[in-house]
């Protein structure tokens, strides 16, 4: 590893953390099954979950295990559904440690947001959430795990969560932005034209992007007791209803759960990565991004020949609330990679490479 700079490990930094063994039981060899993507690891369930009556965060000193009876928790059987609503930990598979210099931040995979779930890292002596300290060694990591639209069905080596790892801080500065938009570029327009960095609107050290409203809009959640298999395919009139919005506004419902996408197409060069993160409560109580990372890579092709792709957001408004397109709906933070991954996003197998216009449903509903 590059010791001297600081950034997010690409996908050959966390395979030799792996064949080091800091990180074991988890596969990484073999393409099809690998859990390494580009810039993050997949965390594969195990068979051992628990039902809770409420959901928990262990305090430093205190092990997630020990919490279990102390939170009401009961046996659960993968094969019976989580239940709408209710909490559930499941551990994840293999035994987690990290070097001196290395912290890793977690959040649920594309796939899982969108489906309205929730997916939280858990870890001994972390009194946070989606959050491993530098050199974290206690080996067992936990998922907190509640869907709030449908119950869901899961099995063993599925993954809800991902998790980045990290050695230093290491984001963009405006001036860094501007050198990356100059060269590469790091938002377009829907016609792909590159939008000039004078031209995108920054909150601090972040880019704002806004929600396109109008033709295809997206999708809209209404909730239902069915449950999703997360084996199945081709589901999704089960689950979701099409939005064409005829104007360029639309009433988001309180406690509503959508799908959308930002105006902006978004790309993330292969040194590059990037969060998605709410921008202030005072554009709106809207929570925007259950999944929040942006790959390295993402958007990019062969030497940007791809101008960026529009990112999905999912969307819960806690008020009733009007968009019109063009709204400022989220910032976006870049960050340094400590080198570019050996597969960026685009040249690895995914579901949402797809993605060149408009909200895309999750991979499981298709």
């Amino acid at each position: 590893m590059n010791s001297s700079k600081a950034g997010v490990l690409p996908m050959q930094e966390l395979i030799a953390l792996m064949e080091a063994e800091y990180i074991t039981g988890v596969p990484y060899e073999d393409e099809e099954t690998s859990c390494v993507n580009s810039a993050s690891i997949d965390l594969p369930l195990s068979s051992e979950a628990y039902r809770l009556e409420g959901s928990f965060l262990p305090g430093q000193g205190e092990h997630v295990r020990t919490w279990i009876k102390r939170v009401g928790g009961t046996v659960h059987n993968l094969a019976s559904p989580l239940e709408r609503g209710i909490a559930y930990l499941i551990r994840v598979q293999g035994s987690w440690s990290l070097p001196s210099t290395v912290y890793g931040y977690a959040n649920p995979k594309s796939s899982t947001g969108r489906l309205n779930v929730l997916s939280r890292l858990l870890a001994d002596n972390v009194d946070k959430f989606d959050a491993l300290t530098e050199g974290w060694d206690n080996g067992e990591l936990w998922v907190l795990v509640r869907a709030d639209s449908f119950p869901i069905i899961v099995h063993e080596g599925l993954a809800l969560s991902q998790l980045r790892l990290f050695t230093g801080k290491a984001f963009l500065s405006p001036y860094d932005m501007e050198v990356a938009s100059k060269k590469h570029g790091l938002l377009f327009k829907p016609d792909k034209k590159k939008i000039p960095f004078r031209d995108i609107d920054l909150w601090g050290d972040a880019a704002v992007v806004t929600i396109a409203v109008g033709k295809n809009f997206g999708w809209h959640c209404p909730g239902t007791g069915k449950p999703l298999d997360l084996r199945a395919k081709g589901l999704w009139k089960d689950y979701f209803e099409p939005i064409d919005v005829e104007g360029d506004k639309f009433l988001l419902r309180k406690g509503g759960f959508y799908i959308a996408s930002t105006l902006e197409r978004v790309m993330v060069a292969p040194h590059l990565s990037a969060e998605l993160r709410a921008i202030d409560y005072r554009f709106g109580e809207v929570q925007v991004h259950r999944a929040g990372y942006i790959d390295s890579g993402w958007g990019f092709g062969e030497n940007g020949s791809v101008r960026g792709r529009p990112i999905t957001l999912e969307v819960t408004p806690h008020e009733e609330i009007f968009v019109r397109n063009g709204q400022a709906i989220a910032r976006l933070r870049y960050e340094h990679m400590v080198s570019a991954p050996i597969i960026p996003y685009d040249k690895a197998k995914s579901h949402y490479t797809e993605q060149d216009v408009g909200a895309m449903l999750s991979k499981y509903l298709i």
